[in-house]
């Protein structure tokens, strides 16, 4: 059984009140709505929050699910909106108390293997803070794109289809939030080899 036939059932499952299979979706997306929402905000705090918010909604919505999009690209949809609500709460929030975020950058990063290398493992370590520390500093919009495409690996069509976006806007802006990336990261450059 393929991938979308497996979605097909758990999400006509779920549909007909069966718990236990939209218990399966969410298991069998959990990491990809976590990779996403911290890639977006780099917020390790507010991950998992948002990731239940996402997987709420996700339930409730579930009926309203017409199999016209891909479900992964339903579902991150889910959560990059809820991602720039949370983004928008974030700044209007700062703007009222004249306070500004803590520095997030210094949080470690703890998807690293420790029985490697501690050499290696403190190289990769770095390379992910200076790339998460990167793609903070990109606007919202270009940040959003190029986490899906090229840490979440999606299609042009399911960046267009998840964002409400043309095929055009969606590369126009892909293009845009690597050559900023590149900009940023050009004091890393020996680090990226």
């Amino acid at each position: 059984m393929t991938y979308q036939d497996e979605n097909y059932r758990l999400i006509v499952a779920g549909k007909n009140g069966d718990n236990d299979a939209l218990t399966k979706l969410i298991q069998s997306h959990s990491e990809l709505v976590h990779s996403v929402i911290y890639s977006i905000l780099g917020n390790r705090d507010i991950v998992q929050d948002i990731a239940q918010e996402t997987f709420l909604r996700m339930i409730s919505a579930i009926d309203h699910y017409e199999f016209k999009a891909p479900f992964r690209a339903w579902l991150i949809r889910i959560a990059v909106n809820l991602c720039r609500d949370h983004m928008r709460r974030k700044k209007v929030r700062r703007i009222i108390t004249g306070f500004q975020r803590s520095d997030e950058q210094q949080q470690e990063r703890e998807f690293i293997d420790k029985s490697q290398n501690p050499h290696k493992d403190l190289i990769v370590q770095e390379r992910m803070e200076h790339l998460q520390s990167a793609l903070l500093k990109l606007p919202s919009q270009l940040r959003i794109v190029f986490v899906l495409r090229d840490i979440q690996d999606l299609s042009y069509d399911e960046i267009a289809g998840t964002l409400n976006w043309r095929l055009g806007t969606v590369k126009s802006r892909l293009f845009r939030a690597r050559k900023e990336l590149a900009k940023i990261l050009s004091p890393y450059r020996e680090d990226f080899k």
